[in-house]
């Protein structure tokens, strides 16, 4: 919205000076040929100082040549009329201004499309909501990581993915956007809280959040794993219980080879979120009957 704004105003001010131009040498046109050359001159030297020279400087700059011009003009002896003289005057300080102006507004749209595209580089890593890492650096992470486990010959090495995906997010997000974000906040808070400093922590987008665990033992990571679930049960969305589905990967080297990116990963973590959520459903319909 507001680059939108800052263009219009931009063409605007454009448009306005090249009218403004147009207008001052027909107007000196119906004069002498002398007259519409000095306006001529005038135009072409405030359009410059305009583009070349500082705003400081410029404000000296039209300070002086006003008052030399207004000293020649009206004091001196030139046979002219007044109309023509005010105009003569005002031509270098009006083209400059304006021609400032366009600077300004040209300088800022070029500096509100290098901000844009920060920002946009700082979106694509950091959620803004989640106070997360972004799927980009879950890839970057899990393919050094992918790298130790299947070249390090010292040690063994090991990964444990993890992937929880909020259930009905979409339609929360539809009607209540803010409890949507506000569930998301909680949930990035309860991973952050529950999950070790060495765990690395990304939301991937959609309710997703993924835990990238590096060699964690098996009863380390059950451990982390069913504390957090503890605390996603104990969460609230108005009277609501949301509901969680949840998706493993363990990788070696043994299988490492398989996995050479991290969506193959994602992709079989997501059979295990619906095959959770299955699961979850009999044992609710068990529990009912």
């Amino acid at each position: 919205m507001i680059r939108r704004h800052i263009v219009e105003f931009g063409l605007t001010t454009l448009f306005l000076r090249g009218a403004l131009i147009a207008v001052l040498m027909w107007w000196a046109g119906n004069y002498s040929t002398t007259v519409a050359t000095a306006m001529l001159i005038l135009v072409l030297l405030g359009s410059a100082a305009g583009t070349l020279i500082s705003n400081i400087l410029l404000s000296w700059l039209i300070i002086g040549l006003s008052t030399i011009g207004i000293a020649i003009l009206m004091m001196g002896y030139v046979v002219m009329t007044i109309p023509i003289k005010i105009g003569l005057l005002l031509a270098f300080p009006v083209c400059a201004s304006l021609t400032t102006l366009s600077r300004s507004i040209l300088s800022a749209w070029v500096g509100i499309d290098r901000n844009c595209s920060e920002i946009n580089s700082y979106v694509e890593h950091y959620d803004q909501i989640t106070k997360l890492h972004t799927k980009y650096n879950a890839q970057k992470i899990y393919k050094k990581a992918l790298r130790f486990v299947m070249e390090d010959q010292c040690d063994s090495q090991w990964l444990n993915i993890t992937a929880i995906h909020w259930s009905h997010n979409r339609q929360i997000r539809q009607f209540h956007k803010r409890a949507y974000n506000e569930m998301l906040r909680k949930i990035a808070k309860v991973l952050k809280d529950d999950r070790l400093p060495s765990e690395a922590l990304y939301y991937i987008g959609h309710g997703t959040f993924l835990i990238i665990s590096f060699n964690l033992t098996k009863q380390t990571y059950d451990h982390r794993n069913a504390l957090t679930r503890q605390s996603l049960q104990k969460l609230k969305i108005g009277q609501a219980t949301p509901q969680f589905k949840w998706g493993t990967k363990y990788i070696n080297k043994d299988n490492a080879a398989k996995f050479p990116e991290l969506k193959e990963i994602i992709r079989h973590l997501n059979r295990d979120m619906e095959a959770d959520l299955i699961v979850e459903y009999m044992k609710e319909d068990n529990a009912n009957g």
